[in-house]
């Protein structure tokens, strides 16, 4: 009964996966627009890049049952990965609520 409300395992890995994701795609990002001469590109980029990780994350809560426990887990994944990848602390604060949000 505790290994399934405990066991988030998978939770951690999706959480590190969707960072992962994010961070290719920031570091992508940051190389096109030493290059790129409009910015507006890149934020369609962003978005499409968090539209394709909201798809992916109501994919996996469908097949993935998430209590507050296993959330947790995910949101701190997802947090840790983007920061020990450099990314702004705040900024992924901001990126791991707006995940959690999306956790319904």
């Amino acid at each position: 009964m505790f290994d399934k409300w405990f066991g988030a395992d998978v939770a951690k890995q999706f959480g590190t996966q969707m960072a992962m994701l994010l961070v290719q795609r920031a570091a992508s990002e940051a190389e096109r627009s030493a290059r790129a001469k409009s910015s507006k590109q890149g934020e369609k980029r962003f978005d499409a890049t968090l539209h394709s990780i909201e798809k992916q994350l109501t994919k996996f809560v469908a097949s993935h049952p998430l209590n507050i426990y296993s959330k947790a887990q995910l949101g701190s994944a997802f947090k840790h990965t983007l920061l020990e990848n450099s990314f702004d602390p705040e900024a992924a604060k901001a990126m791991t609520t707006w995940l959690l949000l999306r956790c319904k």
